[in-house]
């Protein structure tokens, strides 16, 4: 049985998230349903935002609860091509634990990034990441803590609800696969302007 070892209650929320995903159709609703997944999760922090695939690059972003003094820094450092997470999930649409992910990119510079995020207790997580046809990026929803309480079964959490999150992103950020995602941002358009510099 594929979710044998997700409690009942890990069962209906995931339910709860799935009707609540597709009742999203903007920034704010985004901000909230990724907030309410952080909870299932178990972590403190949640981000989610488009990638291109095959290039470390961000082309959009709705911030949940990342702390603001950390992402006006990572912008303006411009450091998703430092990013493990960013450069993996460009090239991977899967879930992946980060402790996976810090493994295969253990450069300096990465380092360097892991070592700036601990400052913000941005330490362990888990990214989910599924590529999205339509608009050719990879959308990637990252729940993190500065505790190291992510399993194998925070995977499974991600794999089950990645397709659906990915349609509520689709939707806040772009109504139309035709409509320029960074158009549709609102005020995160600002902080994407910044990764583009």
């Amino acid at each position: 049985m594929p979710y044998g070892n997700l409690s009942k209650r890990e069962l209906v929320r995931i339910l709860e998230l799935i009707e609540l995903s597709q009742k999203c159709f903007g920034p704010e609703d985004l901000k909230k349903l990724i907030l309410d997944s952080r909870d299932l999760f178990g972590a403190e922090f949640a981000v989610c935002g488009l990638l291109e695939p095959g290039r470390p690059v961000i082309t959009g972003f709705v911030n949940g609860n990342y702390p603001e003094e950390w992402v006006s820094r990572y912008m303006s450092c411009n450091y998703q091509g430092d990013d493990p997470v960013v450069r993996f999930h460009s090239n991977f649409a899967v879930t992946q634990l980060w402790s996976d992910v810090f493994k295969r990119y253990n450069d300096p510079k990465s380092r360097e990034l892991l070592k700036n995020a601990s400052d913000y207790r941005i330490k362990h997580g888990v990214t989910a990441s599924v590529y999205v046809p339509d608009i050719d990026k990879i959308a990637v929803f990252s729940f993190s803590d500065s505790r190291d309480v992510f399993k194998d079964r925070h995977k499974k959490l991600g794999d089950i609800l990645a397709a659906h999150l990915h349609g509520a992103l689709v939707r806040a950020i772009s109504p139309s696969p035709a409509i320029d995602i960074s158009e549709s941002l609102g005020p995160e358009r600002e902080l994407k302007e910044g990764l583009d510099g």
